[in-house]
């Protein structure tokens, strides 16, 4: 019996971990069996669905899966709260190995827990119009992940750092990602918000487990579970206890709050490594979209270098043959795809930019020119640069002017100067 729940634990940890690496780890552009779990069997079921059922019915399909997370979530927390409402607060009751305060603060744990959750479904991440174009006009581009051109989509000019978000059908300035869990496109307004929801959730797991730890803790020492002697309900042998035998008697006979420390245990770290992912970011002045534009980017630039080199050594070319440096012919080969929680959510195609038969010296690796030291990067989150006094002061002077915006001309010929220019590393 214990040896087929090794084997049971054992099967379900490798297909989980497979499952994770193909579908979150792994890099659709580089692994055939990601981009064919990620991008082709959702392509397939995708358009055997439209052709079986119709437009019709797939719009109201995508409709209900546009909440599908939000509702996902609220099945868990919820069930997980009132599994410890219900039999963790009379077993916290119990023991002598944990302070009943401790039920109090469950529940300010569970009040900040919803609210954090609620207040970053609802708050905006910003909105680019013609109208608000000024207000979110901060940012020089860099003429690597962004360039000064119009947005396909809305038909006005393309902010540095901003994105059109298909999912939530906005401009979103300062754009993250979209993150399911809360139905939201995460940008410059909501991004703190969105860091808050976080750091509660993550504080609420590590909590959760460690109180719950507590009560299977006492137990184990009230009972001297540790020397017991325990009989096989089969063979009715006698059975020495150690850790297995004791994590499976007390997953017996508390089922449900075993079965939540294990889920708040795992989503410790799972929720921990994602947190310290965005904080990096954060230091870096880096968002999602771009941490990601910035991975390819740096892979493009190696295989240009490298093949730069090798035709150099060669004797193709010479080091004085004018080619000179071509980052910017790098970076025209990025791919502007839907951006989720873990990154890319498909594998986008590589943009024209470079011919194969064609060999440059793509100079220097750039750097990331929005990075202004890791304590204004924090600031600029905590206080959005739309909200500040010079956004608001360019927001109404444009209003008072009569100017929503600016024409396609303006759009075309409009330069930043008050952002330093571009940093090799």
């Amino acid at each position: 019996m214990i040896s087929s729940l090794v084997l049971q634990l054992g099967a379900f940890t490798v297909f989980f971990a497979i499952c994770t690496y193909v579908c979150i780890v792994a890099d659709p552009d580089e692994s055939p069996a990601a981009r064919f779990f990620v991008g082709t069997i959702p392509s397939l079921i995708y358009s055997g669905v439209e052709h079986l059922f119709g437009k019709r019915i797939i719009s109201k399909i995508e409709k209900f899966l546009d909440r599908s997370l939000q509702i996902a979530y609220l099945i868990v927390v919820l069930g997980s709260w009132s599994i410890v409402f219900a039999y963790g607060y009379p077993a916290i009751k119990k023991s002598r190995y944990i302070s009943t305060n401790h039920q109090y603060a469950g529940y300010i744990v569970f009040i900040m827990c919803m609210s954090s959750w609620h207040y970053a479904c609802q708050k905006s991440p910003g909105h680019i119009t013609n109208r608000t174009l000024p207000l979110f006009d901060h940012y020089q581009y860099d003429n690597l992940l962004y360039t000064n051109r119009l947005c396909p989509t809305t038909k006005i000019r393309k902010l540095a750092r901003s994105k059109y978000d298909r999912f939530s059908k906005k401009h979103v300035p300062r754009f993250d990602h979209f993150c399911g869990w809360l139905n939201q496109a995460i940008g410059e307004q909501n991004y703190r918000w969105f860091l808050l929801f976080l750091m509660v959730h993550v504080f609420m797991c590590f909590y959760g487990s460690w109180a719950v730890g507590r009560v299977l803790y006492g137990e184990v020492l009230e009972k001297n579970l540790l020397n017991a002697t325990f009989f096989n309900a089969v063979t009715g042998a006698e059975v020495k206890a150690d850790y297995f035998i004791i994590f499976h008697y007390l997953f017996m006979k508390y089922f449900q709050i075993c079965g939540v420390f294990i889920l708040m245990s795992v989503m410790s770290v799972v929720l921990g490594v994602f947190l310290m992912f965005h904080l990096y970011i954060t230091s870096r002045n880096m968002t999602t979209n771009e941490f990601f534009k910035w991975q390819s980017f740096r892979r493009l630039h190696r295989k240009e270098k490298y093949k730069f080199e090798k035709a150099q050594a060669e004797g193709k070319i010479s080091s004085d043959n004018g080619i000179g440096s071509k980052v910017e012919s790098v970076s025209k080969q990025l791919s502007d795809v839907d951006i989720g929680c873990t990154g890319p959510m498909v594998a986008g195609p590589v943009q024209e930019g470079i011919q194969e038969d064609e060999t440059i010296d793509p100079g220097l690796l750039p750097g990331n020119i929005y990075d202004n030291g890791i304590i204004l990067n924090f600031y600029e989150i905590i206080f959005p640069l739309s909200y500040r006094g010079e956004a608001i002061e360019r927001f109404n002077l444009s209003l008072n002017n009569g100017g929503y915006g600016e024409s396609n001309d303006e759009q075309n010929d409009h330069v930043h100067d008050h952002r330093p220019k571009p940093k090799s590393i």
